[in-house]
């Protein structure tokens, strides 16, 4: 009996996959037996009557050329054993499809958290432990969503991701937060690409929209400068040094520009020269200097000779020398961080300040009280190192705009 083959897609049922293998079929006695070639393709980028790719793919040249070199192969053989009236065996014509495809491998399959886990164990080696750990809170956000069951990454489209931002959305997490989770899945879903472990056209990210996601209102996070004063001047148990510590960060970065937790921990007393600040902030190297106020002043006193302060000439009570690596660095500063927010948030819940108050509020509230005080928006941003005023305006949306309101006001 006659041998025949054609090129044909492996559609798998209820999958949804948007790439699949391009098989060439073999009917033996008719039995059908399929062989990889090693090379995938859309479903609507297949042209069956013509066993061949569209124009659309982005390799339709080279895969075209191949499954034309394989089909005249496959003949060739097909034809010189008829003539010793033989038929090659389903092994052979596979042996033969097997060398002609050793230089064209299709991508190597991946499993979703494997990715995952292989991108942030990189992350680490290279010391991006930010990145990691933002990688890390996210597979542990579809860990859940998947009910703890990987899964192969060509399975997964836009229907997943819709499902995904659903189910965030139906467990309350902010808008803030699902950009953070979805944001994260597309940086990772780029890497595969990258790492040849799916093509460019398995992309699902392409037709799923982030415009709702690209400036999404945050809560209101700032207090008034009264509200400050009254932090200030709350008398705390002399013997709580905890709650002082943690006071003390809070207002030192309220009294020095909205200094980030991360520069307050780092800060060493070589950064104060006759009076003033000198630091690089952590996440633009920008370079700061700048006159300490009174109150700042005043804060860093307290510590000159205090008992227990860093043996490793920092200012504060946070690092010292035996946090020797980046990661105890950053585990110590998150332990104290938390510390310090729920700490303060207790204060200010005694004090009657019902907004819940971390040290990111010190730093939004230094950006308002000066708004309120008429400062331009330029020189706030300026001072908090923001490269783009659309990032002061962050900052700024929750009280508006009270110079313009003044203006109009007064013009009307």
């Amino acid at each position: 009996m006659a041998i025949s083959t054609k090129f044909v897609l492996r559609k798998k049922r209820d999958s949804e996959e948007t790439q699949f293998p391009i098989m060439l079929q073999i009917i033996i006695d008719r039995k059908n037996l399929l062989v990889s070639t090693r090379k995938i393709c859309a479903e609507i980028q297949w042209q069956p009557k013509f066993q061949s790719v569209a124009k659309t793919h982005p390799k339709h040249k080279e895969i075209n050329l191949l499954l034309r070199t394989i089909e005249s192969e496959v003949d060739f053989m097909i034809i010189s054993y008829g003539k010793q009236n033989k038929r090659p065996s389903f092994d052979e014509i596979k042996a033969l499809v097997k060398k002609l495809t050793g230089g064209h491998t299709e991508p190597e399959k991946k499993k979703l958290f494997v990715l995952f886990e292989e991108h942030i164990a990189k992350l680490k080696g290279q010391n991006r432990l930010g990145s990691a750990e933002s990688h890390n809170s996210t597979l542990k956000s579809l860990k859940h969503f998947m009910n703890q069951k990987d899964q192969d990454i060509l399975s997964i489209g836009l229907p997943f991701i819709n499902r995904y931002e659903q189910w965030l959305i139906d467990k309350g997490c902010t808008i803030v937060t699902r950009s953070f989770y979805l944001r994260t899945f597309r940086t990772l879903w780029k890497v595969g690409i990258k790492e040849n472990y799916y093509p460019e056209t398995h992309y699902p990210f392409k037709d799923f929209s982030f415009s709702k996601y690209n400036n999404p209102r945050t809560k209101k996070r700032a207090i008034s400068k009264e509200q400050i004063e009254l932090i200030a001047g709350a008398e705390i148990d002399p013997e709580n040094d905890s709650l002082i510590n943690s006071r003390n960060y809070f207002l030192f970065s309220f009294y020095c520009r909205g200094l980030n937790f991360t520069d307050l921990a780092e800060l060493k007393w070589t950064n104060i020269v006759d009076g003033e600040l000198h630091y690089v902030r952590s996440k633009t190297k920008e370079e700061f200097r700048f006159r300490l106020h009174p109150s700042a002043a005043q804060i860093l006193d307290f510590y000159k000779d205090l008992k227990g302060n860093s043996d490793a000439g920092f200012v504060f009570p946070i690092l010292y020398k035996r946090h020797a690596t980046i990661q105890s660095v950053r585990d110590r500063k998150k332990k104290i961080l938390t510390r310090v927010n729920k700490q303060i948030k207790e204060l200010g819940i005694s004090l009657g300040i019902l907004k819940p108050l971390t040290t990111y509020v010190a730093r939004h509230s230094y950006a308002t009280t000066l708004r309120r005080n008429g400062i331009s928006k330029e020189n706030i941003g300026r001072s908090l190192g923001h490269d783009s005023l659309k990032t002061t305006d962050i900052y700024l949306e929750d009280i508006g705009d009270p110079v313009l309101d003044d203006l109009i006001n007064s013009t009307i």
